[in-house]
């Protein structure tokens, strides 16, 4: 119940609506036998700039956390992405207003804020910083590495076909990786109801799919058995530690790119973003799926303004199939 305020205590005491350019977050925090806890975040655009404590109702974000939801946050069995994009924490006011304030993330007092959420790993969890700051995941990898290009998931059929999205982030991400020396091609994606349903990894279609348009044995480096952008982000941080690289490049599409940006500056700050567009997608579809993403962005602000940044919550499994690395979560 105290974790919000201890964490926010290194912040100067400002009121909602005191702070130009700024966004009021009241967090209300639930305890075992129902009290509650009321505690204030102002954000600006390029950091946090005050906090409060006590139910103000005039805050523009309200975001209301059953005792259940922190729980299982503090357990470790839940990530909080996975609470907040549930539906288990409520979310009134003004919350995609969230995703516009995402850039407060690189601020060092909210930073301060975050690291302080994440200070105690939760059990089993990998122990690691909430931003990795080791010379490896922030441009200092061996000399001449090419570094790793990873083209993240998007939906396939029911009988594996990749999608428009699918196939033009596969087009593009080869493409890269030929044009830069010695980089790994990375594939990514497991299973998900929002992408894949078929009995066969995802990451399987889409190397076919790629063998299909000319692909050799070589070009082909590692795959991330990932169910979503906070394992996307997760498990390539591990891959990145284990092989010592420095250079990151994440494709993924357009109206993806700035929730996968965000995810990035929480845990592997360093990365860059190959945003691919779609122009044979029809407008109302391109509409639909920023909309969608904009939503969760918002939500992947509020779950890291409440829980810190994602982090493992078991070791991953390593394993060498058709010469790839393969990484899944513990049991897969």
């Amino acid at each position: 119940m105290d974790l919000f305020t201890a964490a926010l205590d290194h912040l100067p005491t400002t009121a909602p609506g005191q702070a130009d350019r700024a966004l009021s977050v009241q967090i209300v925090a639930q305890g075992p036998d129902g009290e509650r806890t009321c505690s204030g975040l102002v954000l600006g655009t390029s950091d946090a700039v005050g906090r409060w404590h006590g139910d103000v109702p005039a805050a523009d974000v309200r975001l209301e956390v059953p005792y259940d939801a922190l729980r299982d946050a503090a357990s470790g069995s839940t990530l909080g992405t996975g609470l907040v994009m549930s539906g288990r924490v409520r979310m009134e006011g003004d919350w995609p207003a969230l995703a516009a304030f995402r850039g407060a993330a690189r601020g060092a007092g909210l930073r301060a804020y975050l690291d302080r959420l994440a200070a105690a790993p939760p059990p089993g969890a990998d122990g690691g910083p909430a931003a990795d700051s080791s010379p490896a995941a922030n441009g200092a990898g061996p000399a001449g590495a090419g570094g790793l290009v990873a083209v993240l998931a998007a939906p396939n059929d029911e009988h594996g076909e990749l999608s428009v999205m699918a196939r033009d982030r596969s087009r593009t991400a080869l493409d890269l990786v030929r044009s830069t020396p010695g980089a790994r091609l990375v594939l990514t994606g497991g299973f998900g109801a929002q992408f894949n349903t078929t009995d066969v990894p995802h990451w399987r279609h889409c190397a076919r799919w790629l063998r299909s348009q000319g692909m050799g044995p070589g070009e082909f480096a590692d795959c991330l058995e990932t169910r979503h952008s906070s394992d996307d982000v997760l498990f390539l941080r591990e891959l990145a530690r284990r092989h010592g690289t420095g250079r990151v490049t994440v494709v993924t599409s357009d109206y993806h790119a700035d929730r996968i940006r965000y995810l990035l500056d929480l845990v592997l700050p360093a990365a860059a973003v190959r945003a691919v567009v779609h122009p044979s997608l029809p407008p109302a579809q391109q509409a639909q799926l920023r909309g969608h993403d904009e939503a969760a962005l918002a939500k992947s602000v509020a779950a890291a303004l409440l829980f810190g940044p994602d982090r493992l919550l078991a070791p991953l499994r390593v394993t060498v199939e058709d010469g790839a690395e393969r990484y899944a979560p513990a049991g897969a």
